[in-house]
């Protein structure tokens, strides 16, 4: 049995998970391999309020260099290094997959609270996903508690300001820019990704009654998607409105974006090569590889990934990790509408449905002979090319043993039919190749949500 020691005092992941536990009710394992369910006493409670900070929590657990035995059933008492360590070792490893948007979503909602409370505990965020994960809550701890000053930085202060969350609000504010998304016969988070407008209290009611009226009173025609955008801008720079696109934060000192300012519009036209492609077509392993490219105007790299959010058996996204601009920005997700549009510029397209693949419980159902040939090819095209390097190369008769393999085991099948997806996207790239460029730099100004038809957003990421 592994204990912990005085040096996991340090990790604040485990004292939260460890208070966790104890609120859930859990029976913990100590030294000796018993487990017991530990009292809420009043000195667990001094230890949650400080879960996340390490010099306070530390006097509780550590004091006068004697771990103190502050743990009981009512009866036993010990110490955070009788506790047994290996229930909350890794315990994260694997909890953003698992979870998947629902975790993204009570992210979300739980860093618009942190702007208007502290955040320091999983019971801060409001939101049960965290309390019932710590692991959760200290990946996303870094977001609640270093988003707020940046917001401060953007806007002075939030006194006066109303914080309107894009998922949530109902207001006539909201009705306004759904009026114009629909006018303009496009999705919001495609037009403007702001998750927040922050907006002046006192100036509510007549801005959104301005851009209501421009709604009403024009039509595509009549140039209305430029004269909202207008108007939106012109609301920021009179410091009444201020929209924003939430990002996790890894660092508190998080880049600030000001996009689609009009008139100061920069579109990426970058030269861009093919710098290193990973191909593994295995069994093990949930995307196809890491593309890499390399931007020669900046010497930058640019990474791309194809996989599934979260992984699973259905439709793959594509998203760009590293933008290879100076200052090499996570970009995140490129719309399939903008995916799908640059593919069929170049008479291809992605796969688009699970149909593809057969649904379940048929798995690979629709994988004949035609259809394996196809995805067979694909993959000798792709392995073929010089910066391609074929991490487990695959002959023919073991591709059709590999199907065969996904159509009788569920989670190959689920590796299986997102590493396809993802070879088809390397199979584009490597069969546009001399178009390269052009398409990198549409997939980046798409990710960015930059265009003369984009709202004006401010990211923080």
């Amino acid at each position: 049995m592994a204990l912990f020691s005085k040096a996991d005092i340090s990790k604040s992941k485990y004292i939260i998970s460890i208070v966790a536990k104890i609120n859930a009710g859990d029976k913990i394992k100590v030294s000796g391999g018993k487990s017991y369910k530990f009292n809420k006493t009043d000195t667990i409670v001094s230890l949650e309020k400080v879960q996340t900070k390490v010099n306070q929590y530390t006097k509780i657990l550590y004091a006068k260099n004697t771990h103190l035995a502050i743990f009981t059933d009512g009866t036993n008492t010990f110490r955070f290094i009788d506790i047994d360590k290996a229930p909350f070792s890794g315990i994260g490893n694997g909890s953003r997959n698992a979870l998947g948007k629902k975790l993204a979503d009570a992210g979300e909602l739980a860093t618009v609270a942190s702007l208007l409370h502290t955040v320091e505990t999983p019971k801060d965020t409001g939101q049960q996903i965290f309390i019932d994960n710590p692991d959760a809550f200290i990946t996303w701890l870094p977001t609640f508690q270093y988003t707020k000053p940046a917001v401060n930085k953007i806007v002075g202060s939030l006194n006066g300001f109303e914080i309107l969350h894009d998922a949530t609000d109902k207001s006539t504010f909201a009705k306004a820019i759904t009026a114009f998304t629909k006018k303009a016969k496009i999705a919001k988070d495609s037009w403007n990704p702001a998750d927040i407008f922050i907006i002046n209290k006192g100036k509510k009611t007549l801005i959104s009654k301005e851009l209501q009226d421009l709604v009403d009173r024009y039509e595509i025609k009549d140039g209305l998607i430029p004269m909202f955008n207008n108007k939106l801008y012109d609301f920021y720079k009179n410091k009444e409105l201020y929209p924003i696109s939430l990002k996790q934060l890894i660092t508190d000192k998080p880049s600030i974006d000001y996009t689609n300012e009009p008139g100061k519009i920069k579109i990426a036209a970058y030269n861009i090569e093919i710098a290193k492609f990973n191909c593994n077509l295995s069994a093990e392993g949930k995307e196809i590889g890491l593309f890499t490219f390399k931007n020669t105007d900046t010497s930058k790299q640019i990474s791309l990934q194809v996989r599934g959010f979260p992984h699973g058996y259905g439709t793959a996204q594509t998203e760009i990790t590293s933008d290879g601009t100076p200052s090499g920005g996570r970009l995140g997700k490129i719309s399939t509408a903008i995916l799908d549009r640059i593919m069929a510029e170049y008479d291809d397209e992605r796969i688009s449905s699970i149909t593809y693949f057969g649904r379940t419980p048929n798995v690979f159902s629709t994988f004949d002979t035609a259809r394996i040939n196809e995805v067979y090819g694909w993959y000798k095209t792709v392995t073929k090319h010089n910066k391609v390097k074929d991490q487990s190369p695959l002959s023919k008769s073991e591709f059709k043993d590999l199907i065969t393999k996904a159509q009788n085991d569920y989670d190959v099948a689920q590796n299986l039919c997102m590493k396809i997806q993802g070879l088809k996207i390397m199979y584009f790239f490597i069969e546009n190749e001399k178009n390269l460029s052009s398409i990198m730099n549409k997939m980046i100004n798409g990710a960015k949500k930059i265009s003369v038809d984009n709202g004006f957003f401010i990211k923080i990421y």
